[in-house]
């Protein structure tokens, strides 16, 4: 019989650890206070997370922390005692998105299990092999990954899989969205989204003609119902997946107790010789509990409209009627009720004019006697303060009964989760009585009365009376099975005492426990030795600035290649750019060196299988090096058309790659020659301090892009120390300085879905081609330009491009030997442009040759270029 996978589950507080472990969950995730990717729950100090620890291996639970955000140098250098903290207090494994926090935990604590955060963005079996390389233990897919995806990652050797399996679904790529850093300032990637997926948009064309009427639809275009795949458990165990995870660091303790509960019943039953089925009830408490109406995500294939819940964003309950009458004057409505109704449950209907309106129930009538609960296909009146009218349709947005449930599992826990004890008790007259309790495991836990036992005149102690008081073990990770006594007969002692007995018993049980379940203590040289590698042991000069180590690394560091008319430490200017046509007009240009994409944004005008010999011709010819940019994320659907470009590109000498996705990793140098192939680092393969840079140039990478979320101080921090510390040079840097960034990348199309028709049972009729110019337009009419790229996936890109020209000469300090502009999205007249601007910028503030007059004019000729007009990006808010 297959293993049964681990019940996952989700916890932003210590009731919320309690409600998953009473409810049936095998582990529970959690966030300390600082790194960790739920930052506005109310997650566990180091005090808390021992209680938790405790708690949890007490009733054979694990422990998983999330440290799943990007650090920056300065934060890493509180990671090493931040972990240590939660290795010692026994924390059985870490879940991480940051390849520098990836180095600097298998560097210091090799023996720890790892888990790669969905934040990794995880799509395929060459990423996962790479990170199992890398000391991963287990990885967590991307959300978009199909049954069929899973199932060939599970086979991956010594490589476990973590499936989402319930909760909230984010839209975009998990790991790949910069929209709520990019619109606010609250980064996804550092735990803090402010969800604008949820908001309220429109789809319009390039003269403003609405094409997607927010009547009929909605107007939640980007919001996507919850995951819900409780009908596909045994597929899942049949997969071979190991964890399955429920989401939800954000929701209340009886949320977690609801869900929890239902899915460990149904998972249970999984193993059983009946054919599966959810029971109804089941289904009907994950719907009351939460819901933006249910989807298994990606899990049977690319489910277009039907992932979506346009016209509702929130919680949308359960389905209870409609609204028979009204009578204003009494303020009660009657309905006809669908599901049953109590008091004290919240009611809320969609009201023909206004929106929504809510009210709990405090008076139930029917047939005019006064109730406490009425059940489906009964005629009630309840008191209804708020404008209804009739048709409205009312939904159960809250359980009164459901919740006291879920409350009453873990506030007063049955004995479900208990360890059976053997109690052995010796009570002889004149002596103390001693008791002894024995776990399954074999571990004792002993205690004494204080006094010798009396002589009893009526009631000597015995099995029953030994079975009650002893059984009496309250919130405890313990249940009685069965007791022993030795004795003369005649022994009775008063029960304060023996109570007081028990307790020792207990308390001497919990603590062997604690010991041999407790983790190997870290050797202090290994633990030196490790920091030492890592650069992490600071110097005092460091600490005044600077480093020997960073002051040796730069006076080391290679000279840029030598470019027509270019002295050798001049910065080069490279450019991303799709298309032969738009290929030719930056080589006229003066560019120094191209990436040629292939995302495929632009229908018509990208590259064609057949033009790579071309394209690279025209860069030889220009004395340009020329490097493949390849697709920002790809699946094993995809893979032979992936490995179709990278073949075609290489055998037109391509011998270098741009690779935004550790997918890519291996399937390059896999390439012939491969001691000849150069890999780049691109920014989706975020770094933000110098451990990810170090951690990509291991990995075989010739140069790295910085995180577009970094701040100009955090860029001079890396440059001053973090990336010397990881004996890295600003040379193997790149910064991106100009252009159009994406902010999101989604396997749902609204295209697609909402002018093509898509949906589980129907392809899309390439409604792309029809409509290439689209912008998703929000309630402040900021239009955020929307791109189809060959793989049918949805890139929204930001309204205003992205511009530090008037910084350059602040990024040249740096010591940066690369900025880019990027121009994949754009034509041949943008380039035309803006390329010389750049060129004349660059030399300008190479030579010291700053004014601001000049600088004010080039910038007017980039309005011209752009009129949306600017950002500056993160450069100097930073992101929280």
């Amino acid at each position: 019989m297959t293993a049964l996978p681990e019940l996952l589950a989700p916890a932003g507080s210590m009731e919320a650890l309690r409600a998953a472990v009473e409810n049936g969950a095998d582990a529970v995730y959690l966030s300390g206070k600082k790194f960790g990717a739920r930052q506005y729950a109310a997650n566990f100090d180091m005090n808390e997370m021992g209680e938790a620890v405790t708690y949890a291996h007490q009733r054979n639970a694990r422990i998983y922390v999330t440290i799943n955000t990007l650090l920056d140098d300065a934060e890493l250098d509180g990671l090493p005692q931040y972990a240590r903290n939660l290795y010692e207090i026994g924390v059985d494994a870490v879940i991480v998105q940051d390849l520098g926090v990836l180095r600097v935990i298998q560097n210091l604590l090799p023996q720890w299990e790892i888990h790669a955060s969905t934040q990794m963005t995880v799509s395929n079996t060459e990423g996962a092999r790479l990170l199992a390389a890398q000391g991963v233990h287990r990885v967590v897919p991307a959300r978009e990954l199909t049954l069929q995806d899973i199932t060939e990652l599970c086979q991956v050797p010594g490589l476990e899989v973590e499936v989402f399996v319930h909760g909230a679904l984010c839209i975009g790529y998990s790991g790949q969205c910069l929209m709520s850093s990019l619109i606010g300032g609250r980064s996804g990637n550092r735990g803090r989204c402010a969800q604008p997926c949820r908001l309220g948009y429109g789809i319009v064309d390039a003269k403003g003609r609405e094409m997607v009427s927010k009547q009929d639809v909605g107007q939640h275009l980007l919001s996507p119902k919850d995951i819900k795949t409780i009908e596909h458990l045994p597929d899942l165990v049949q997969a071979g997946v190991h964890s399955l995870k429920i989401e939800g660091r954000m929701k209340k303790p009886e949320y977690v107790a609801t869900v929890v509960r239902q899915y460990r019943q149904a998972l249970d039953r999984t193993a059983a010789k009946e054919p599966f089925a959810v029971d109804p009830e089941e289904e009907r408490a994950l719907r009351q509990i939460f819901n933006r109406d249910f989807a298994p995500a990606y899990l049977l294939g690319n489910p277009g409209r039907d992932l979506m819940s346009y016209k509702r964003p929130n919680n949308r309950g359960l389905f209870l009627g409609r609204v028979k009458s009204y009578d204003a004057k009494r303020q009660q409505a009657r309905i006809v009720l669908e599901e049953d109704l109590n008091l004290g449950d919240e009611i809320e209907a969609w009201v023909t004019r206004g929106g929504r309106v809510a009210t709990t129930v405090e008076k139930i009538w029917v047939s005019g006697q006064e109730r406490e609960k009425a059940l489906a296909g009964e005629d009630v009146t309840v008191e209804w303060r708020g404008n209804v009218r009739n048709g409205d349709r009312i939904f159960k947005i809250h359980d009164e009964l459901l919740t006291t449930q879920a409350r009453e599992s873990y506030q007063r826990p049955g004995e479900g989760r208990r360890n059976p004890l053997q109690a052995h008790v010796w009570a002889t007259f004149g002596q103390p009585v001693v008791i002894e309790f024995r776990d399954a495991e074999g571990r004792l836990g002993r205690g004494m009365t204080t006094d010798a036992a009396q002589e009893a005149r009526n009631r000597p102690l015995t099995i029953e009376s030994l079975t009650d008081q002893l059984g009496r073990l309250g919130n405890t990770a313990y249940r009685l099975d069965h007791v022993e006594l030795e004795g003369d007969g005649k022994a009775m002692v008063p029960v304060s005492q023996l109570n007081e007995a028990r307790r020792q018993a207990i308390a001497e049980l919990e603590k062997r426990c604690s010991e041999e379940t407790g983790p190997v203590r870290i050797d202090e040289n290994q633990w030196q030795a490790g920091l030492a590698h890592l650069g992490l042991i600071r110097r005092r000069a460091e600490r005044a600035g600077w480093s020997e180590k960073a002051s040796f690394a730069l006076s080391q560091r290679p000279r840029a290649k030598e470019r027509k008319g270019q002295g050798q430490d001049e910065p080069l200017l490279t450019l991303t750019v799709e298309g032969l046509n738009n290929l030719k007009t930056a080589l006229s240009a003066g560019i120094d060196e191209v990436y040629l994409s292939t995302e495929g944004f632009r229908q018509g005008q990208s590259f064609r299988p057949g033009e790579e010999k071309t394209a690279v011709s025209l860069c030889r010819d220009a004395g340009i090096p020329v490097v493949v940019a390849l697709p920002r994320v790809y699946r094993a659907e995809h893979r032979p058309a992936v490995e179709g470009i990278i073949r075609r590109w290489f055998e037109a000498g391509v011998r270098s790659y741009l690779l935004p996705n550790l997918g890519y990793v291996e399937m390059v140098k896999n390439l012939p020659e491969s001691d000849r192939i150069e890999i780049r680092a691109d920014y989706p393969l975020w770094v933000f301090n110098g451990q990810a840079a170090r951690s990509l140039l291991e990995l075989g990478a010739a140069t790295v892009t910085l995180s577009p979320e970094l701040s100009l101080e955090q860029m001079r921090a890396m440059s001053r120390s973090g990336l010397a510390r990881a004996g890295v040079t600003m040379d193997q840097t790149e910064i991106v300085v100009h252009g159009s960034l994406p902010m999101m990348v989604s396997e749902y199309c609204a295209t697609g879905a909402l002018l093509g028709g898509r949906t589980l049972e129907k392809s899309c009729d390439h409604a792309c081609q029809r409509h290439q110019d689209l912008y998703l337009i929000d309630r402040l009419n900021f239009r955020f330009p929307l791109y189809t790229d060959s793989f049918c996936r949805m890139h929204i890109l930001n309204p205003k491009d992205l511009s530090l020209l008037e910084n350059l000469p602040d990024l040249l300090a740096l010591g940066v030997k690369r900025l880019r502009i990027e121009g994949r999205t754009e034509d041949a007249s943008w380039l035309k442009a803006l390329l010389p601007v750049y060129r004349k910028a660059l030399r300008a503030a190479q030579a010291g040759n700053w004014h601001n007059d000049t600088v004010q004019s080039w910038i007017k000729d980039l309005e011209r270029v752009h009129p949306p007009g600017y950002t500056k990006g993160h450069l100097f808010r930073g992101v929280e």
